[in-house]
């Protein structure tokens, strides 16, 4: 079984606003800065295959042993799901709840979605199919079971020094859960989902043009090209008022808290170690410290850039990227493209520290001989790597090329 579409297509590149004219016979990019636009057609069956494969494996990853750790002769074990139970319980709801979501719940309702669309894509009701194609594409942004599994590993890391760890098989499933996941990520991102319609070919004079200077407005999910008078795409019916230029504002605002986050999130404790009686806070900075010293330097580096170079380096890189897009100075729209790209990609990647926290409250619960329990600085720092991805998707990159004759 494969999805097919019987007519070309006219499709606004949500990066640089250009016009392109795709099929569904091979992988189409946007000819000014090299967006994936659409792929060729897949087989179905064997995306539903990976897309239950992945399910099955969820269940022992979330219900068996993950890891364990035994030291003086006391052990402790943990599952998936405790890493956010345990923040549950020392009163951490809301962090526990963004590991919940990014880690299980989205991702399981990622496979469920995509599963849907591609087995009843025919029969489902229209709308409700349009609704879980929108809804695929914001789900992806927020899943992060592979940084959990790096953070996880870390984890271990730093705990192999002081204990015998253990793997369970919890943990084995969720390492094949993840890779299957990402593979399915990948293939729904190429399957054509949106079928062709007649009233794209009204712009197939445009093409190779930008769509603001025709007073067209391209939608940000399927990428249909609509008229500015439309309040949603009339393909996929997403809401158009995400698709206008011009949220600087918004951009900044969000950075502006992200920023003031950070403070507290770099000065507070992200977690307390509890080591026969003795309290010892430690902040994101002293646990760099304390890996280096222990000689797990790569592990040290890693830490060191996701938790404190990436958020900085990503606030400054917006906020540099708004005022030259605001101020229309960039005289080089494709390499600021591209810098915003890497910083979009990379934001994400800061949340490892909280996973680690999760991981090690979750496991290290041995009372007064040894305990971890979350610092104040886990939330404030979880909230900063939230801000910047939202700040990120506040940025209009089309405004690079809004005031710019075509390259």
């Amino acid at each position: 079984m494969r999805v097919t579409s019987n007519l070309d297509d006219v499709r606004v590149c949500p990066d640089c606003d250009q016009i392109n004219w795709v099929n569904d016979r091979a992988s189409s990019r946007c000819q000014r800065c090299g967006h994936f636009l659409g792929g060729h057609t897949l087989s179905v069956s064997h995306t539903i295959a990976l897309i239950i494969a992945a399910l099955i494996l969820l269940i022992p990853a979330t219900e068996m042993t993950f890891v364990g750790y035994s030291v003086s002769g006391q052990g402790q074990q943990m599952t998936l799901l405790d890493s956010s139970r345990k923040l549950a319980a020392f009163h951490e709801q809301w962090l526990a709840i963004v590991v919940l979501l990014s880690v299980v719940v989205l991702p399981a309702l990622f496979l469920l979605a995509s599963a849907t669309i591609l087995m009843w894509r025919e029969r489902v009701n229209y709308r409700f199919g349009r609704w879980l194609v929108r809804a695929i594409k914001y789900i992806r942004v927020w899943m992060m079971a592979d940084v959990f599994l790096i953070g996880a590993l870390i984890s271990f890391i730093k705990l192999a020094g002081y204990a015998t760890i253990e793997f369970g098989y919890g943990v084995v499933a969720f390492a094949g859960f993840v890779s299957l996941l990402l593979l399915v990520v990948e293939r729904m991102k190429r399957h054509p989902l949106w079928p062709a319609d007649e009233e794209a070919s009204n712009y197939r004079n445009m093409v190779g043009q930008s769509a603001h200077e025709h007073h067209v407005v391209g939608c940000p999910v399927c990428y249909a090209a609509n008229q500015p008078t439309h309040a949603e795409c009339w393909r996929c019916h997403e809401p158009l008022w995400t698709a206008r230029l011009g949220r600087t504002s918004l951009t900044f605002a969000l950075l502006l808290a992200a920023a003031l986050m950070l403070i507290p999130a770099q000065l507070l404790p992200i977690m307390e170690t509890v080591a026969l009686g003795s309290a010892q806070p430690q902040t994101i900075v002293g646990g760099v410290l304390s890996l280096w010293q222990s000689g797990d330097i790569p592990i040290a580096i890693i830490v060191f850039v996701a938790s404190l170079v990436i958020p900085i380096a990503k606030i400054l890189i917006l906020a540099t990227l708004a005022i030259l897009a605001q101020q229309d100075t960039s005289k080089r729209p494709k390499s600021a493209l591209w810098l915003y790209r890497v910083t979009d990609w990379i934001g994400r990647w800061s949340m490892i520290d909280i996973f680690v926290v999760a991981v090690l409250v979750a496991l290290v619960r041995n009372g007064a001989l040894m305990s971890v329990y979350p610092g104040h600085a886990a939330i404030a720092f979880a909230s900063t790597v939230i801000l910047t991805m939202l700040a990120a998707m506040s940025f209009d990159t089309r405004q690079f090329w809004a005031r710019k004759p075509t390259e």
